[in-house]
Order: structure tokens, then sequence, then C-alpha cells
């Protein structure tokens, strides 16, 4: 008998141990305050982005508001987001400059399949660039080159010259050079945009078009 009240008593003594350390942490975590991270818009600081001159560029060559566009053919939010910020391009030609700089998707099974990249480069040897990169940023899964010649066809562009500037040193080298570019600062997936050499925080949910026509806000 003396043995069972003993055994009860430790009982009781742990349940009162136990319920008031419970106490105290409820307490403890009732104190915690919890201050949201905010990430700024733009970056803080800034960002060399070197731009050769055989870059297309849309919009005014002088404009004082210059965009660069991390780009992926294969990416759906780098279609969404070319897509917007063209438009906007275009809608004030004399405020803004658009450049792209490719970055072809690669994964852990599968080469880097840089050909829609090649291709458009040297669609701009043509002077049609920018007609065949909205080409390839309004339609899904255009990567062969029975897809690619067809854009060619469609824009007038001179099939023979064009396809051995495809498969030229000089159109590889072109990607290579932007995809090294892109290592130095950092980018590991599209889409990313630099607005004056500034990177936009893109997981911030902004609205893109809202905070560029701040920009050029007279």
């Amino acid at each position: 008998m003396h043995q069972l009240n003993k055994f009860y008593l430790l009982l009781l003594l742990a349940v009162i141990s136990a319920g008031t350390i419970f106490t105290f942490q409820v307490i403890k975590t009732r104190k915690i305050t919890i201050t949201p991270s905010v990430t700024p818009l733009l970056s803080e600081g800034y960002f060399e982005i070197p731009l050769e001159n055989n870059d297309p560029v849309l919009g005014n060559p002088g404009a004082p508001l210059t965009i660069v566009l991390f780009n992926d053919f294969s990416c759906s939010d780098c279609k969404v987001k070319y897509n917007e910020i063209s438009k906007f391009t275009r809608e004030h030609p004399q405020d803004v400059r658009l450049f792209t700089k490719d970055i072809p998707h690669k994964n852990l099974f599968y080469k880097i399949n840089d050909l829609p990249h090649r291709s458009a480069y040297c669609a701009g040897k043509q002077s049609r660039y920018w007609q065949y990169v909205d080409v390839l940023n309004t339609q899904k899964n255009i990567f062969t080159e029975s897809d690619l010649t067809k854009i060619a066809e469609n824009l007038k562009i001179n099939k023979v010259n064009w396809w051995q500037c495809v498969n030229s040193d000089e159109a590889t080298q072109k990607i290579a050079r932007t995809v090294a570019l892109a290592a130095s600062l950092g980018v590991e997936q599209a889409p990313i945009v630099y607005v004056n050499n500034k990177k936009i925080n893109l997981e911030n949910k902004i609205d893109i078009i809202e905070m560029l026509t701040k920009f050029i806000a007279k």
C-alpha cells in the first residue's frame, strides 16, 4: 500500500512538472514577435550587364530606361514577361529600350537545346529578330528544325543564309557568351529582368508594367 501511494505521488509530481513546462513554453511563445522579411523590389546594388554591338534593340537606342530580359524560349513564364515588356516598349518607343539575353533551359537528363536561340540570333542578322522572337513567344513547343524553318519562311527570311548562320560557330559562341554572362550574374533560370542595371525581384508578384510606367513618368 505504501509503494502504491509513492507511485501515485511520483506520477502527480510528473504531471505537475509537465504542466508547468508546457505553460512556460506557451507563455514564451506568445512573447515571440515575427517581423516579416521584406525583399526590396529592386536590388540595392548595380549589376554590370555588357551589351554587344550586334545585340538587337527594341525601342529608342538612346532611351533613358534600359530593360534587359534574360529569356528562355521553353519557359512559359518567360513568354508572359516578354510579351508584357515588349508590348510596353512598343507603346513607349522614345522612353524605353529593350534587350534580351538568351539562357537556354537545361536539366540533369538532357543537353541544352539552344537551337531556337541560335535561330533567333540568325534571324536578327537579316533584321527579323523581333518579329521572329514575337512568334517564338506566342507559340508552344517550337523547337525542331522544321518548326523554326516555317517561321523563317513566313517572315521572308533567306533560308539558306539563315540556316548556315544557325549552324555556325558565330551563333554558337553568341549564345555561349550570354550563358556565361548569366552565370557570372548568378542567374540560374529565366525570366530575370534588369532595369537600368538593377535587378527586379519578380518573386514579389509585382505588376511589372505598373512599375515600369512609374519609371518613365514625367
